[in-house]
């Protein structure tokens, strides 16, 4: 395709910014008038504060919704659980989108990111989900410690052959496991798993329709790997929730059509758009690999 006949990257992102700004809008309405702010941070907070106080973290539940992080969860979330609840969740939201404005700031992405609306979901619930991007570009430390806080934040480390933080990672982990609760979660995981089944409702990923993980997986093959690393958990992981798609942000930091149109897809709360999503920026690296020199090499505009 000629550069002329391509949409500018002002169009892209016009366009880009609306939809996330309209979804976001519908969502937040739903939230406001749903409940109190902070629904996933006092969960995670008031399951802490049982295991300090020697109890079961995995009967806690709150409006009908229980816990079921893994115990590494539970360290990771002790500072929240000392401070009052409203200073908690402040400062989990403050820290997560803080850090997820000098993310964007780093890969030359737009601030009205901040408006993509699995990262608007999880802020309005304070769900630590908004801690890990900032902790994933935090040098060696820093994916060790967004692994603490979700267990699937090491899948883009895994995936990038990033082996220092990733031992780095393990290290913690084995250090911290005689202090958590281990034979508690383990003994509970059948009733986790299934609670995990019946709260996210199947989850937005390919696991959710067993037939699409193959096309999944071979989307993000085709992708390449440094879009596969961060798509992979909205496309592939179990039970995986809207929000979770807040990891992917890296992988539109390229301001393309096929990128936005992922992006796009992603910000949309449908099951199996996730993996449309990783099919389109594989699509748009073929077409631009089959392009003669000189054509599709460079972002729209």
């Amino acid at each position: 395709m000629r550069s002329r006949d391509r949409l500018p990257t002002w169009t892209l992102d016009a366009l880009l910014a609306t939809w996330f700004a309209v979804i976001s809008a519908q969502r937040l309405a739903v939230l406001v008038g749903g409940g109190a702010f902070g629904f996933d941070g006092r969960l995670y907070r008031d399951a802490t504060r049982a295991w300090l106080a020697g109890g079961d973290p995995w009967s806690v539940f709150l409006g009908g919704i229980g816990f079921g992080a893994p115990p590494p969860t539970l360290l990771a979330m002790v500072p929240f659980a000392i401070l009052p609840e409203s200073l908690a969740l402040a400062t989990m939201l403050g820290a997560g989108l803080t850090g997820t404005a000098l993310v964007l700031h780093r890969l030359g992405m737009p601030l009205w990111f901040l408006l993509f609306p699995p990262l608007v979901d999880a802020a309005w619930n304070a769900n630590p989900e908004v801690l890990l991007l900032p902790l994933l570009m935090a040098g060696v430390a820093g994916p060790g410690a967004a692994g603490l806080v979700k267990a699937y934040a090491l899948v883009p480390v895994l995936v990038l052959g990033r082996w220092r933080p990733l031992a780095v990672a393990a290290i913690v982990l084995l250090l911290s496991a005689p202090l958590l609760p281990w034979y508690q979660f383990l003994t509970a995981l059948p009733e986790i798993a299934d609670r995990f089944r019946v709260q996210s409702s199947g989850g937005m990923s390919a696991t959710a329709w067993w037939p699409l993980i193959p096309v999944a997986a071979a989307a993000l093959v085709l992708a390449g790997r440094d879009r596969a690393a961060w798509l992979a958990v909205p496309v592939l992981w179990p039970w995986t929730q809207w929000y979770y798609a807040t990891i992917a942000i890296p992988a539109f930091a390229r301001r393309t059509a096929g990128a936005y149109l992922a992006a796009a897809l992603l910000a949309t709360p449908v099951p199996g758009l996730p993996v449309a999503a990783a099919a389109a920026i594989a699509l748009e690296r073929i077409v631009r690999g089959r392009a003669p020199r000189g054509q599709g090499s460079r972002s729209a505009g």
